[in-house]
This record gives structure tokens, C-alpha cells and sequence, in this order.
């Protein structure tokens, strides 16, 4: 197949762009230096230049806490850009694949999500403005649509800091021996990003119409556990971490359903402990700023 990938230099762009490279789809990804997919005609520009029979739009403002950094930009970037790139798609005759997140079910407790299960409202604007872009995917593109619903994906390629995620956070805490804040009673079921994109691509290559969950179902652990583990992996001490009760923002347990996924012939295959030393090897190129160790050493070399 042909594939366009917008936010292709992204966490999850550059991994599914390299998984569906090797798995022989002529893939085409965009990022930001491509256009601004917020003003009416870049995205129509972009399509019609490329003429792909799938368009993958993972563009997006990511997270809970830097959404809220900037309102108005998180909502031109996940639900008008969204709008501006579904249009395009069905002009353009593609079928549009809209990279959501799990976020759109909302704080359900210990309930298990399905694709066609109901909903509550997020707890946070980065949940409400991607069930948005899913509406407007929905009015703008319905022929053919995917919904592709990610959950709790980790891997090398993250970078660390405020409002990042918590799996590299702590790795790098733990490396730095800094303090590493848990939020109790926090439950994950944590998805190696090569699993996630491999699901990804089966559900593209499926091409099958609605939502998909991507994740795990299984392998809950604690965020107390994983913050131990990364203790562990790095060889600090426990006494870094500090338990504290999460804000009211944060949604305590995410249980989503994988059968529909499992159906396709989907499994997991790295397990959080493994995936986490593989994580470690790229998290300990930052130092206690959250800057890369070859930074320093490039701007030494200029400075001489």
C-alpha cells in the first residue's frame, strides 16, 4: 500500500514509519517542516502530491500536562488540523486511518474499555480534543475509517522531563538519582512501542472500518512497581521514591479490551521489564537537565 504518515518524526511516527517500510508498504512520512495542517490547503496539497491509497494522521499535541500549556494550540492542532486532513482524504479519495488515544474513555475505574463500550468525559483537554478529531474524522471521512485507540506505549525515542512519559521519566530520575514523585494507586498495563506500531500496522493492512484498541490487557503493573523496577534496572536506591496522591486530572487505572486486536493475531511479545532495560539503554543519554550528553559535547566543540 501506498502511506502517508503525518507526524512521522514523532515517537510513534518514526517507529511505525520504519515497521511499515520493512513490512514492504511504500510509506511517505510529514512532519512539521512539510506544512502547517491547521490552515485550509496544506493538507489537500500534501495528499494530492503523494496520491496514497492510506493516510495515517498521528500529528497531533500530545499529553496531559503540556495540552494544558497552551489551549488554543492543542485545539487547532488535534481536532482543526484533524478536520483540515479527513476532509483532504475523502477529496482525494484515501482512506483515513485517525491515531487517537485511550484517553477518549474517560476515568472508568476498574471497568474494561471496549471499542464500542461507552465513554466519560476525560478528565483533561488531551482526552476531549482527540474525541473530537475522532468526531470530525467521522463527519468529514466515514468511508473506510479506522480509529486506532493507543494505550500506554514505551520505548527509546521519548524524551524526559515535565509532562513526559512516566516510564522514561522514572528511568531517567533513577539514573540522575533524583526524586521520582508515584502516584498511588496508579495502575498501567505498559505496551513496548515495537508491539504497538506491529498493531498498528495490522489493523491498517486489515483494513477493517472503526476502533481498535492498541495495547496491552494483561501485565498490569503498578506505577510503585514500575518506579522500583526502574530503581533496579539503574541501581539507585528506593528511598528516591515518593508516593503521593494523584491530581485530580489523572486517571487512576486504564483497563481497555484487546480481544478485537487479538482477533487479527496479535501478542505482545516484550515484557515491561525487558522493555524497560531497552528503554534505559537510550534514557541514560540525558543528564539531570534532560539534555543529551552529545549536546554538550557538540557545543564544546564550537565553542573551541
Amino acid at each position: 500500500m501506498r502511506i502517508l504518515v503525518t507526524g512521522a518524526d514523532g515517537f510513534l511516527g518514526r517507529h511505525l514509519c520504519a515497521d511499515l517500510f520493512q513490512a514492504k508498504h511504500g510509506v511517505h512520512g510529514i512532519d512539521r517542516d512539510a506544512g502547517d495542517l491547521t490552515i485550509q490547503g496544506v493538507a489537500d496539497s500534501l495528499i494530492g502530491a503523494w496520491c496514497p491509497e492510506v493516510v495515517v494522521h498521528l500529528a497531533a499535541a500530545v499529553g496531559r500536562v503540556l495540552s494544558e500549556d497552551d489551549i488554543e494550540r492543542t485545539i487547532r492542532t488535534n481536532v482543526l488540523a484533524t478536520a483540515h486532513v479527513a476532509r483532504a482524504c475523502a477529496r482525494a479519495g484515501a482512506r483515513l486511518v485517525y491515531v487517537s488515544t485511550s484517553e477518549i474513555y474517560g476515568d472508568q475505574g476498574e471497568r474494561v474499555c471496549e471499542e464500542d463500550g461507552p465513554t466519560v468525559l476525560p478528565h483533561n483537554l488531551y482526552g476531549l480534543t482527540k474525541r473530537w478529531g475522532e468526531e470530525v474524522a467521522r463527519l468529514y471521512a466515514p468511508v473506510g475509517l479506522q480509529v486506532i485507540r493507543p494505550s500506554m506505549p514505551y520505548g527509546p525515542g521519548l524524551p524526559v522531563g515535565r509532562g513526559r512519559a512516566a516510564i522514561c521519566n522514572m528511568l531517567w530520575q533513577a539514573e540522575t538519582r533524583q526524586q521520582i514523585t508515584v502516584h498511588r494507586g496508579g495502575v498501567r498495563a505498559w505496551c513496548w512501542v515495537g508491539d504497538t506500531v506491529r498493531g498498528f500496522r495490522m489493523v491498517i493492512e486489515s483494513g477493517e472500518p472503526g476502533a481498535w484498541n492498541v495495547g496491552r490487557d494483561d501485565e498490569f503493573t503498578s506505577m510503585l512497581g514500575i518506579a522500583e523496577i526502574a530503581c533496579e534496572i539503574a541501581g539507585a536506591p528506593l528511598s528516591l521514591i515518593q508516593e503521593v496522591e494523584a491530581p485530580a486530572n489523572q486517571t487512576l487505572v486504564k483497563r481497555l479490551s484487546m480481544a478485537k486486536l487479538r482477533g487479527l493475531g496479535w501478542e505482545p511479545t516484550v515484557s515491561i521489564r525487558e522493555g524497560m532495560k531497552r528503554t534505559y539503554e537510550f534514557v541514560r543519554q540525558f543528564d539531570r537537565d534532560g539534555v543529551p550528553h552529545h549536546h554538550h559535547a557538540e557545543q564544546g566543540a564550537t565553542a573551541s
